[in-house]
This record gives C-alpha cells, structure tokens and sequence, in this order.
C-alpha cells in the first residue's frame, strides 16, 4: 500500500488542555531517548501539539501552535533507524519538530502515541519502523524541514554518508560507520585542528569549507593529513571569544564535537623567532599547578615577574610572564567540573614573554599575585564576581565595592518604542540600598535552566543557564546583606522542572518569586537587543520596580513590561516575575553579558529593585 499523509488524533489530555497564551510559549527542553524509541519535550505554557506523517523519505512532523523555540534551528543524528530530530521555527507562531526515520523504513501512524503528563510536558512514543517495499514507495514529497537546505553530504565509497550537524551542545560528525582508534585536538590561535587517527575522508568532502556562524566557529574545513596510517584533520576557524573544544565518540555512529571548560592546559603554538634570547637568561616555565581552589602555581626554575589584565571583551584574564619561556615538556592541571578554572591557554607570545589565558569558573576571580619559594608566582584564587582591571606582582590587599543603582522616587512609564538604542550615560551607582526587617522576608530567586538544559545559546556559544546563576548568586547575596532571607531553586549547575521550581517557593511561603533568564531570537537577528520583564496576574507591581530599576542604572535597550503565561508566573502562589536581562543572541547584550562587570550591575540593579518594593510594603 502506498504510504501517505496521516494526521494523528490528539485526544489525551484534549478536555484540561488551556487555551494557547497570548503570549507565545517557549520550548524549553527536549531529548530523544533511544532506548525507548521515544521523543520527549517540554514548554513554559500549555501546548496541544498537532502532526502528520509524510513520505519519501517518512518524517514526523509535529506542529507547536503558539509556540517559540526562541534559538536557531537544531539538528540532531539519532542513529540506527531514526536517522535524525530537527527542530525549528517553521513561522512566527509555530516551532516544528521533524523526526526523520531511514530510508526505506516507514512508522504505522495508527501505533503513534502522545502523551501529555501535563499541557506543557509531552511524550510522543514511536513503534518500531517498518521495511517499506520497493512497490509501495510514493513519490518524493516536499521536505517539512525547518531549516535552510545545506549542501549534500559526501558519500564514502560504501555509499554511506559523512556530514557535519549543529546540535544545541556543538557538532556531530557521523563517520559513516568509521570509528576514530585516537583523538587529538590543538589550538593555535584562531584555529582549532581536530585529528582522527584511522579515518578516511571522501576525496568529495576534502577541501570543503562550511560556513557555521555557531559557538564563536565561523567555518570548518575537512582535509587529510596522511593516508597511511590514515589521519583525517577537522579544523574549526574560532574567534577569540571562542571556547576550548573537546571530542568524544558517540554511539550514534560519529563523535560529538563539544565547547568545553577544558580538562587539561591548552599550549598555542606561536612560531618563536630564532634569533631568542640564549636560555639561560630567561626563566623557564615547566609546570601550572592547581592546589585545591585556592592557588594556581606557575612553576619555573627562578624567580618570576607577573603582571595581569581582564580582557572583558574575551571573557579571560590575561597573565604577562616577561622573560620568561616555556619549557618543551609543559605540565598543566586536570581541571574539572567544579572547580575554580574553566579554562587554561599558554602560548609564547614573543621570545621572550609568556601569556597565559585564563578563564574563571562562575563565582571566582583571581587575586594577589606573590612569589612562590623563588621558583615562580602563585595567584590566589578568590571567591568574588568582579575582576580587577590590572595587578602586578606585589598589589595591596583588594577591598571590594558591590555598586548598587539608587532608588527611583519618579519611576518612569514603560517606552513605547520596542528596541530603542540604550542609553549612553546610566546613572552611577551608589551603595544606599533600602533595609528591610530581618528574617521576615522570604524571596525566591529561580536561574533559569540549568544541568542539561542549557537555555539559549548566542553569540560565541555563550548559554544562558551560565549567565543566570551568575547574577542569580549576586542578587541573592546582596539581599541577604540587607537582612532578606532567600531561597535559590538551584545554586549550580543543575535541572529543576518548572514543576519543582514552583512548588519549593510555594511549600516554603515565599513572599516573592524572580526568575531570572536572558532573552534569545535567532542569530541573524543580531539587532534585537534589550530588556523585557514579564509577570502575570499579582506581580505587576514587583515587575516595574525591577524594571525601572534596571533601565535606570544598566546601559541595555527597554522593550517593555509585559503580561504573560509563562508556568513559574501562572503556579506560583506569590507576586512572581521573569526578568529576560538580555537577548545572547543579541550583538550588544551578548557582548554586555559576558562581561562580569555588567553582570555585577545587573544583579544589583534587580536586588534594589525588589528590596524598594519590600519597602513599599508586599
């Protein structure tokens, strides 16, 4: 029988399903689960999901009406016989899920399932796809994808195909059933050389350069670098602001190429003049070391000078070791998780001089530099949120100063323009932060994200669940230095369910709810920039004293206050509000964002608003 459209009854749930918000929903999370051949997905408001099956090849699709995915479209290999999950804004109000089944498979839309735990939590469960006979082919049907068709991947001399695929963590390269015996990864400078030993590219694929515009990769290149043993190169040409990547293989068929903090020291090379100083007038440098969270060491054979700089624009301090060199054998610390180092890149910048690239983990800093025993310097690791601009090798003790936005006593009405420019001269922060009495107030503030949600991803792979507990763990500590008692829906990196989120401030009595996210729209739109703050029914007045406050002490763009459905504002029992503090995807926001001292202003402008409402009474 000729395989044709079906369109699948969604009646489970149909009777509690909430009419669609006049504000769109968001699609928060999602994760195809191979083991049980199925797809599941989560939004931020009620949802009734609409799909159809179409053929040649069989995909899928499934319709969100109402519904914004608020990031650039995803493409994900799935592996075995469903060969992939692409999602993507299909118009303004509807985001289009497509899951595609291998070629000459086909699925019985009778044996579909959806199931909605709750109107924003489905699961659709797919049975077993089927041979379709040579005689039951239909002819080819009009692709639903939502994305831009791309060149065709290149076949191997199997027949089978090599392509690389954007997913919302990085990249996937399937291999076509090659498996890589070793993985390597260099970084010199703006390039990023991926080699895998045992691999043949397709003499189709060599030379290809494709452009990406993801993750701070602006293209990557394919190339092979010997035959025999067989070593294929991956090269990723990076911004600056581009993280380190790491490799894994993948039970997919391929391996994931991923941003990472980085697991171990990352040496650039940078070719070194030969007419260098002789060695022994320079300190060699043979050893980073990282002792507990406290101190990073730099090791060398005698005494070392040491001056260092944030670089906000990159997001890394940059150490300058003068003469100074780095030794052939160079040992770095296993960085992890947790710990206080995302990131660790040396290079020899000239002849004589020694750079050292250094990135934070969120809630650190560094701090005094001092000499180490006469072999090297140790920098102090601090706990804090603020770099300084500079430091030599003897500074002062550091006192810190939290700048706090003054009150408003004539807040001004929202503008009505939605993206104007922001304003050029915020007025200077001051210190007088409204107290409010001790031990009586409770407020929740929710980061959003989180785990293995990573919310948007903007410019130069920057995620919004990082972002947000960063300022998220300012604001709370702000309030708790004017005697306000706070409770954090998380306080890491970790997943919280909207579900979970709201019934801790319920069950605790909260007295206010803040969640706080950054805002995202596709990456070609990188002119969208500012900042929006949404509440629902108790919590408008909560939303302008945030607000007004933001746009009165933070250069960013104001796009309004608006009333939305989003679940955290519908469910919780208190004044609740979510403050987008700027879109990722935004050329302004995104660079503002990941700078730290914009974010120190941000959360102190978010703490003084809701402490001037608390004062205003609840």
């Amino acid at each position: 029988m000729i395989l044709r459209a079906y369109w699948l009854l969604l009646s489970l749930l149909s009777a509690v399903l909430l009419a669609l918000p006049a504000e769109a929903a968001r699609l928060l999370f999602w994760r195809f689960d191979t083991t049980r051949n199925q797809f599941v997905f989560t939004t931020d408001a009620g949802v009734q999901p609409q799909a159809q099956l179409l053929s040649n090849p069989t995909r899928l699709v499934i319709d969100l009406p109402g519904t914004s995915l608020g990031r650039p479209t995803v493409n994900q290999a799935v592996g075995g016989l469903i060969r992939s999950v692409r999602i993507g804004q299909f118009d303004g109000q509807t985001t289009r899920i497509v899951i595609e089944v291998a070629s000459g498979y086909t699925l019985d839309p009778q044996k579909v399932q959806f199931r909605g735990a709750s109107p924003t939590q489905w699961s659709v469960q797919l049975p077993p796809p089927e041979r379709i006979s040579a005689s039951s082919v239909p002819p080819t049907s009009p692709p639903p994808s939502p994305s831009t068709p791309s060149r065709p991947p290149s076949p191997t001399p199997s027949g089978e195909r090599i392509e690389l695929q954007t997913t919302s963590s990085g990249f996937f390269l399937s291999l076509a059933g090659q498996q890589p015996q070793n993985t390597r990864v260099r970084r010199d400078r703006g390039q990023i050389a991926i080699d895998l030993d045992g691999i043949v590219f397709p003499s189709s694929l060599l030379g290809q350069v494709q452009s990406v515009g993801r993750f701070g990769v602006e293209t990557v290149q394919f190339s092979q670098v010997q035959s025999s043993p067989a070593i294929a190169r991956v090269t990723l040409n990076v911004t600056e602001e581009s993280p380190s990547w790491q490799v894994s293989t993948s039970s997919l068929g391929g391996i994931m190429l991923v941003p990472t903090a980085g697991q171990t020291i990352v040496r650039e090379t940078t070719p070194v003049p030969s007419t260098s100083p002789p060695a022994s007038q320079l300190a060699t440098i043979d050893a980073l070391e990282l002792r507990g969270d406290r101190l990073l060491a730099i090791r060398s054979d005698r005494t070392l000078s040491a001056t260092q700089r944030w670089n906000g624009r990159a997001g890394v301090y940059e150490i300058t070791l003068p003469s100074a060199r780095l030794a052939d054998q160079l040992a770095g610390p296993q960085l992890t998780a947790n710990g206080p180092i995302s990131e660790l890149r040396v290079r020899q910048q000239d002849s004589q001089t020694v750079v050292i690239l250094l990135r934070p983990a969120l809630g650190y800093r560094l701090g005094a530099i001092a000499p180490l025993n006469n072999r090297g310097v140790g920098i102090e690791l601090r706990r804090g949120l603020t770099p300084p601009t500079s430091q030599s090798s003897n500074p002062r003790p550091e006192r810190q100063r939290i700048p706090i936005p003054p009150p408003s006593r004539n807040p001004r009405p929202p503008r009505r323009t939605p993206v104007p420019p922001p304003r050029t001269s915020p007025r200077p922060p001051t210190t007088n932060l409204p107290r409010v009495p001790s031990g009586r107030i409770l407020v929740t503030i929710d980061p959003g994200h989180g785990g293995k949600d990573p919310g948007a991803i903007g410019i130069g792979g920057l995620r919004e669940k990082d972002v947000v507990l960063d300022i998220s763990l300012q604001v709370a500590r702000l309030l708790e230095q004017q005697g306000v008692r706070v409770l954090m829906t998380r306080s890491n990196d970790r997943f919280i369910s909207l579900q979970g989120r709201t019934q801790m401030a319920n069950r605790a009595r909260a007295n206010l709810f803040v969640s706080i996210h950054a805002n995202a729209i596709s990456l070609r739109r990188p002119e969208v920039n500012g900042l929006e703050t949404y509440y629902y029914s108790s919590g408008q007045r909560l939303a302008s004293a945030i607000h007004q406050s933001i746009l009165q002490s933070v250069n960013i763009g104001d796009r309004r206050i608006r009333r939305a459905r989003f679940y955290v504002l519908r469910n919780s029992s208190m004044p609740a509000v979510l403050v987008e503090t700027g879109f990722v995807t935004g050329n302004r926001d995104a660079a503002n964002l990941r700078n730290s001292n914009h974010r120190r202003q941000m959360a102190a402008a978010i703490a003084h608003g809701i402490l001037l409402y608390l004062r205003r009474g609840i």
